[in-house]
């Protein structure tokens, strides 16, 4: 349930517009690239220290891992705050804060022991107290955490965020260093849900309530530098020095620079100004990878993302489902493919390398003939010939400005007015889009994205359940409802079997098929360049842009690009 932004790419639109191959790059759109700095050794232990310079074309929007975090914010999150478990390389669930677990009552009780001694941001020990308190926190209705619907398994989850009980009742402290979280059904993802942000322990500065004006405190191997906060600009984390594993980062800090375009960040990058850069330009994106000096340092990350056009079902036109139907239909998705290197189509809800990913689903493909019969059902028939009838008023149409949302709508645009749906584009910042689009009354349709907070399909599924609508922090954009959906979803999460799990998710995959909440468009899979100097990056399957294995090798050249690159 993590809101995606992809940045506006114009000279791939280009390309995707006049039917050029990546191959054939326009001249303006890209020159030649330098050559990667090289690592100072050969074959040396990893060292430790130095600072890892990033950017990022948007700005932060939170750091708080019970709030609205996104995957722009997700890449401090997970560095600042640790789970009792986390997800590896390899999405197996592993201890962290808590050095083990024992599942009790056939599969109703988790007990977590932590580990003793281990020292938060603020000095503070973290204990059981800290874990319940972060959970009640995380969990309580003023919070606007989108992922709150995950944890509706625990016993008193619904009487506690209904705000009629004062604590969350499953959730028990049975010593100073033991917390137990007790579930009304078996849950084959609980132990991967209990590593995602939202059920992050935070300081006690946090307080048992959220605050939009805390500053991030937690127990991961970065944290906040005083003042290394500068909104709309920059963040910088350093190495907490008191963290219960000394050899789990080699950096000294980690730090962002924000609002920067991608071509300066690629100037700069090459220059060694900046060490990585997430998602160049497309055109960039094939220089890099037609250029044997840069092999091996171009690095896909995990393919687990899926984008669609999100439809408002308590609004209208979209509380019409013939309507969802004719949006569906009249989508030509290889047109929103700029970029077929790490760009694919999709016409259901899974990525395909997620577990349960079936290749025979599929919701829909382009069929305007289609898309009009369901306008005519609608009772808004539309005649392409004379372009009289559809749906009488300009329907609002939110976008993230500046990003390839805002270029792929004008396509889109298009599409849907031929069958008589007249988009008004309308483009705001980032933070207001994931504001408003995540409202009850926000817009009747957006480009949405999301990438997978936990390895299993229900990190989708349940984003369209009704438990995930909220009136201000909704992460069921669609604000969609449907009671047999939500009962197969749910039984889906409880079901050990998997082959009885995956027909469950089947038959409610069939159900938002037929009653489109999203129209389902496209999966991306973005790409990471680092330079040579820069060492032990992997992509992480869940976690964006996951730095901790990282460290760096520079000499003097390196130091000499970027002294001498800075004001290129």
């Amino acid at each position: 349930m993590r809101s995606i932004r992809t940045r506006l790419d114009a000279c791939a639109l280009l390309l995707a517009s006049t039917g050029v191959g990546l191959a054939a790059i326009p001249l303006g759109c890209s020159d030649g690239l330098k050559a990667p700095i090289a690592a100072a050794h050969d074959g040396v232990a990893p060292l430790r220290g130095g600072t890892l310079h990033l950017a990022h074309y948007s700005d932060v929007r939170n750091l708080d891992p019970h709030g609205q975090y996104d995957a722009i914010s997700l890449q401090a999150i997970t560095l600042m705050f640790d789970g009792l478990v986390d997800l590896d390389h390899d999405s197996r669930v592993v201890p962290k804060l808590a050095e083990r677990w024992d599942v009790e009552d056939g599969g109703l009780l988790y007990r977590f022991v932590l580990r003793q001694g281990v020292v938060m941001h603020d000095g503070g020990e973290l204990t059981a107290d800290d874990v319940k308190r972060s959970l009640e926190r995380a969990l309580h209705p003023a919070t606007p955490n989108a992922t709150r619907a995950f944890f509706e398994g625990i016993v008193g989850f619904d009487a506690y965020t209904s705000g009629k009980a004062e604590h969350l009742d499953g959730v028990t402290v049975e010593g100073r260093y033991v917390v137990t979280v007790r579930l009304k059904q078996p849950d084959a993802a609980f132990l991967s849900i209990m590593a995602i942000p939202s059920a992050r322990p935070v300081c006690a500065t946090a307080g048992n309530r959220y605050s939009r004006s805390w500053l991030p405190c937690g127990a991961g191997p970065f944290k906040l530098e005083p003042g290394g906060w500068q909104r709309g600009s920059s963040l910088r984390v350093v190495r907490h020095d008191r963290y219960f594993d000394p050899a789990a980062s080699y950096l000294d800090a980690v730090e962002w620079t924000y609002l920067m375009q991608p071509m300066p960040q690629r100037f700069r990058f090459e220059d060694g100004a900046l060490d990585m850069m997430m998602d160049p330009l497309a055109v960039d994106y094939a220089r890099f990878v037609g250029d044997g000096r840069w092999k091996g340092l171009v690095v896909p990350l995990a393919d687990n993302t899926i984008h669609g056009e999100s439809m408002n079902t308590r609004m209208p036109p979209f509380d019409n489902v013939e309507i969802r139907r004719a949006v569906a239909a009249a989508i030509d998705r290889d047109a929103y493919i700029v970029n077929r290197e790490n760009m694919t189509t999709a016409s259901q809800l899974l990525p395909r390398p997620m577990p349960g990913y079936d290749p025979t689903w599929s919701c829909a493909s382009h069929d305007e003939a289609a898309a009009l019969e369901h306008m005519r059902r609608a009772g808004f028939a539309f005649d392409p010939s004379t372009g009289k009838g559809g749906w009488p008023r300009p329907i609002p149409y939110l976008v993230d400005a500046r990003s390839t949302q805002e270029a792929a709508a004008q396509v889109l645009q298009q599409q849907l007015a031929r069958i008589g749906l007249r988009l008004d584009i309308r483009s705001v910042s980032w933070p207001a889009y994931l504001a408003i689009g995540q409202r009850i009354d926000g817009t009747p349709m957006a480009p949405e994205g999301n990438q997978a907070d936990y390895p299993d399909p229900s990190a989708f599924f349940e984003m369209f359940t009704t438990t995930s609508i909220d009136p201000e922090a909704s992460a069921n954009t669609a604000f969609y409802s449907n009671p047999t959906y939500d009962a197969l979803v749910a039984r889906a999460r409880h079901e050990m079997d998997p082959a009885a799990r995956h027909e469950l998710y089947h038959r409610a995959n069939d159900i938002l098929c037929d009653e489109v909440p999203w129209a389902f468009t496209w999966a991306q899979r973005d790409v990471v360049v680092h330079q040579g100097y820069v060492r032990g990056f992997e992509a992480h399957p869940i976690w964006p842009f996951d730095v901790r294995r990282v460290w760096l090798d520079r000499g003097d050249q390196a130091l000499e690009h970027a002294l001498g690159g800075g004001l290129r």
